[in-house]
């Protein structure tokens, strides 16, 4: 189950890409989400999410600034889940994975979003999942991460 909110055009190439990629969508997950939708509360919940995902995001903004080393950028979002981060020039993503993940912290490089092979210097954060202080934490980690490959 999914939604998207697009442009006329876009929304007809979107169908068209669904339809070529399932037989048939989930009876029931349509049932389930119906009956959701209209039995709870939703609407009234919808501040207490974006409350929560604002304090995530904000938490990783502070740890960011806090932490990560001369030269390194990144986005301030206005809304979704994710900071997307610019490394200095001479850092690839893709290379600092495995290194990452050995200090215990995951990203996914930006070369996954481009599909001519740019993206290197570029990495996405998430920040709608961990509480505030594993973000910190996760964050220190990814620092001293690319701190070590300058």
């Amino acid at each position: 189950m999914g939604w998207a909110h697009a442009p006329a055009a876009l929304t007809a190439k979107l169908v068209l890409a669904a339809e070529s990629a399932m037989l048939s969508h989930s009876a029931l997950a349509q049932l389930t989400v119906d009956r959701y939708l209209r039995t709870e509360p939703w609407q009234e919940r919808l501040g207490e999410f974006r409350a929560g995902y604002r304090t995530r995001r904000d938490a990783m903004l502070r740890a960011l600034s806090a932490s990560m080393p001369a030269g390194v950028s990144w986005t301030v979002p206005d809304g979704g889940f994710f900071v997307w981060v610019t490394l200095p020039e001479g850092l690839d993503s893709r290379e600092l994975l495995p290194h990452a993940l050995a200090a215990g912290v995951a990203f996914v490089p930006g070369t996954g979003f481009y599909a001519d092979g740019r993206g290197t210097r570029h990495l996405r954060l998430s920040f709608s999942y961990p509480p505030a202080e594993l973000i910190d934490e996760g964050v220190r980690r990814l620092a001293a991460v690319i701190a070590a490959q300058l």
